[in-house]
């Protein structure tokens, strides 16, 4: 893959603090991100659609990237953990605004369904945008993001501490839910929608 995004002499993704070892930058990340979504989480602002998508991912990674908030220009696979290795092949790059216009116009979610098809409809929404994978970083959390400021802004209550301290099982989730097996994805939902009930 030419990755226009990393350093060619470290292989670390180019990034507003000049750091090039990985380990850091996933530090430094995590501890930015960290209060940016918090930022986020606290406004209860919210317009469904493909670009107040751009804007959450912008506001996320606003200090860390110079391409935050834009479509990717690439081509992407990444090998996956849960796949024991086998890659995954996103969206083509140059079909990216078209598609991901087309889950926000065809896959908005009925919130006066049962929890149940709630759940289905939101695992579809979600795969589908993952599956493009529309960023060249930071898609799980953007997706995940969206989702709960979303479900909240529907008046359904959720518990979102289930969903914040679980991004890599998420993450493993939406891989097997674009292999036709979304069990884990709707169970991780509906135990934050049931939780929610409860709080």
């Amino acid at each position: 893959m030419n990755d226009i995004y990393t350093d060619k002499s470290t292989g670390v993704l180019i990034n507003k603090l000049k750091i090039t070892d990985p380990e850091l930058l996933k530090q430094a990340e995590a501890d930015i991100v960290i209060v940016r979504l918090k930022e986020i989480l606290g406004s209860e602002d919210f317009t469904y659609g493909y670009e107040s998508y751009l804007k959450l991912h912008q506001q996320m990674f606003q200090d860390i990237y110079p391409f935050a908030g834009e479509l990717r220009k690439i081509d992407m696979q990444k090998s996956e953990r849960i796949l024991s290795g086998f890659p995954m092949i996103f969206g083509d790059k140059s079909q990216i605004s078209k598609q991901l216009r087309k889950v926000f116009k065809e896959k908005e979610i009925n919130f006066e369904a049962s929890k149940e098809e709630i759940v289905a409809q939101l695992v579809d929404f979600m795969s589908s945008i993952w599956e493009i994978h529309p960023f060249r970083e930071g898609n799980t959390r953007s997706i995940i993001t969206y989702t709960m400021k979303y479900i909240r802004h529907s008046g359904l209550k959720i518990d979102e501490n289930l969903l914040l301290q679980s991004f890599a099982y998420i993450r493993d989730a939406l891989v097997m839910s674009v292999y036709q097996e979304p069990k884990y994805l709707e169970k991780i939902l509906l135990d934050s929608i049931e939780r929610g009930m409860k709080l």
